[in-house]
């Protein structure tokens, strides 16, 4: 059975040490957890999570340290694309994701039915993704420091 990790926008947020949204001490244990993850198999990042962090990182104060996270996130993105980066990035013209009005409308719905749970549009890309790729009979671990979507893990 092969392995794949999706990663969450928490779980990004620490590896970008995003100040406001991370926390320092985690850092060492992301980056170990993020190396060791990339030998064991292959990681997942969905474009709604892309968009969250995009989104925290634009509200970084530090104008410097703001643009140097804007530019190591957009060569970390074109690096997957290229696959120069350990990650993958499955958006729009991958598995069906974002890819059809259609779908953003089904998207819409099951915000509406799981946001009382709080469950956004970020973690619900991350669910669909793990079952996805659990319905291909891919052992699937998410990164996140979210328990509630951590639980969807197989």
């Amino acid at each position: 059975m092969s392995r794949a990790f999706v990663l969450d926008t928490s779980w990004l947020l620490e590896l970008y040490q995003v100040p406001g949204d991370s926390k320092a001490q985690r850092y060492e244990t992301v980056l170990a957890q993020a190396e060791s993850a990339a030998l064991e198999g292959r990681l997942y990042v969905t474009v709604p999570v892309l968009f969250e962090v995009a989104n925290h990182i634009v509200h970084v104060r530090n104008g410097h340290h703001r643009r140097q996270l804007i530019l190591k996130f957009r060569d970390a993105v074109r690096g997957s694309l290229r696959d120069e980066t350990p990650w993958t990035v499955v958006g729009p013209l991958q598995d069906g994701i974002l890819l059809r009005p259609q779908d953003l409308a089904k998207l819409a719905d099951r915000f509406a039915a799981e946001a009382a749970i709080g469950y956004s549009l970020a973690d619900i890309s991350v669910i669909d993704l793990t079952r996805r790729l659990q319905g291909r009979q891919v052992r699937v671990s998410i990164l996140a420091f979210d328990k509630q979507l951590e639980a969807y893990a197989s």
